[in-house]
């Protein structure tokens, strides 16, 4: 018997050029460098680490400036905050759509609501988990540590390594990724909220979630919650915690359907984990572990080799319970790189894609507001007039879907320094961006997701705080 994992994948301008200064809120989140093999990944066509595990860095590489506190987190408090100077571009960015997610954080810091939550999704440079960890803790040591959130069960892929939160597994395992070039008749579909689930019908085979040790990020939980599929035939499954059986689940249902089960502790340090009993197949779409609160948890839901219209291989039932089951105030895309590769879009068939994908991510919450982050800027082949470029009008067609369907829009490359800056921050020493071409180094994502949260709460003072942004930014 062996546990079986399936994945499948998917994918919004600033004027003026590459600005030398800006001053940014800058939170100190220590990311460890990591360094994995290099493979091809065929979906994106180059180069890069790990099945375009975007986030890892070269080889050999070696952040020296990381915060010594570093990789499993940091104490969080004010005393992580400060004024840096950043190279990089003052974006042009229209807060309005985030109205109600301002609020919700309004809220928060009033005490009139105990959590706000944030579902990221995206490719590998969202799944590698550097830059959406800079924004988790950036926004928790604002806002209140609400929690890791969402993870997935197993280990997915070999790097698969999210932080504040720790993961292990036992049993037989057997890994496999479904990208979007997979023939559509041998996918069901029932991948659930992060386009991943895990499959076995081994005894014995167990899968856990834990928080970290000591103080800090992840260092503290009083929920866990595990999202299933019920379907004809399921198993059963033990539920675990601190090394107590707590509860027997059955998955055997008449029809297919989300499932979900949930249990409370006393806030503190917990293990908690499934262990099944062979009775029949059972799938895990992934866990909660989350703490009483009050505080901020942003999911991270990236997928390696994720193009933005992969989830509409993926059932939109199962998907809009389990984005429902969350509950989010605000819902996050973070796609483009590898569809700049690809030859068989144009912006016309990529606008409907983007606007199917969008309606399926909003048809569980749709209260909820949203924000489209485009692409990093990235090599491509040089423009000619019949084959124009590429990444320019996928980061306009974000743009103008954002601005259709009333989501706010960041543009990332323009953030970066505009086109080529990808290859401005890969000579930087130390290198913000890797020599593949396409994927930042550990510094370069944190840098950037610094700049996300710095406009974001500039938005958010300006608007609910009615004061000067935190964040002055000036130009030279």
């Amino acid at each position: 018997m062996t546990l079986h994992l399936c994945t499948s994948s998917v994918i919004s301008k600033g004027r003026g050029g590459p600005r030398r200064a800006r001053l940014v809120l800058v939170f100190l989140a220590g990311l460890a460098t990591v360094s994995c093999p290099v493979t091809r990944d065929v979906a994106i066509g180059a180069e890069i680490n790990d099945q375009s595990d975007v986030g890892f860095v070269d080889p050999g590489f070696e952040d020296t400036n990381v915060d010594a506190r570093d990789s499993d987190g940091t104490d969080a408090g004010q005393g992580d905050l400060r004024e840096e100077e950043r190279s990089g571009e003052v974006v042009e960015f229209e807060p309005e759509p985030l109205a109600r997610f301002f609020e919700a954080l309004r809220d928060l810091d009033e005490g009139d609501r105990e959590m706000v939550r944030v579902l990221h999704w995206g490719d590998s440079h969202t799944a590698a988990d550097f830059l959406t960890t800079a924004i988790r803790r950036s926004l928790q040591v604002r806002f209140g540590d609400g929690g890791r959130g969402f993870v997935l069960m197993g280990r997915p892929w070999r790097s698969y390594r999210p932080k504040d939160v720790n993961l292990r597994t036992t049993g037989d395992w057997s890994m496999e990724r479904i990208l979007v070039a997979a023939d559509p008749a041998t996918l069901d579909g029932r991948y659930g909220l992060g386009g991943v689930c895990a499959e076995s019908d081994e005894h014995g085979a167990s899968s856990w979630v834990g928080t970290k040790r000591g103080t800090g990020f992840g260092r503290k939980a009083s929920t866990f919650q595990v999202f299933y599929l019920k379907q004809p035939g399921g198993g059963s499954f033990q539920v675990i915690a601190d090394g107590r059986v707590r509860g027997k689940v059955s998955t055997a249902f008449g029809r297919v359907r989300s499932g979900f089960f949930s249990m409370a502790l006393k806030e503190g340090e917990h293990e908690f984990g499934v262990r099944l009993l062979g009775d029949g197949e059972v799938r895990f779409f992934g866990a909660v572990i989350e703490s009483d609160g009050p505080g901020l948890v942003y999911d991270t839901l990236g997928v390696n080799g994720g193009f933005f219209y992969t989830p509409l291989r993926w059932d939109g039932d199962l998907l809009a319970e389990q984005v429902a089951q969350r509950d989010p105030d605000l819902l996050v895309t973070m796609y483009g790189a590898n569809e700049v590769d690809s030859k068989s879009i144009n912006p016309e068939r990529y606008r409907n894609k983007v606007l199917k994908v969008m309606e399926r991510f909003r048809k569980g919450a749709p209260d909820a507001d949203c924000l489209m982050l485009g692409p990093t800027d990235r090599k491509t082949r040089q423009p000619t007039n019949d084959n124009p470029d590429q990444l320019s009008w996928i980061i306009d067609v974000q743009r103008e879907v954002a601005d259709e369907i009333g989501c706010a829009f960041m543009d990332l490359r323009e953030m970066m320094g505009g086109p080529g800056s990808q290859e401005m921050w890969s000579r930087m020493s130390p290198a913000l961006a890797q020599s593949d071409g396409i994927h930042l180094t550990v510094r370069g994502y944190r840098d950037l997701g610094e700049r996300i949260v710095a406009e974001l709460l500039c938005a958010y003072e300006g608007r609910v705080e009615g004061r000067p942004c935190m964040a002055p930014r000036v130009e030279e």
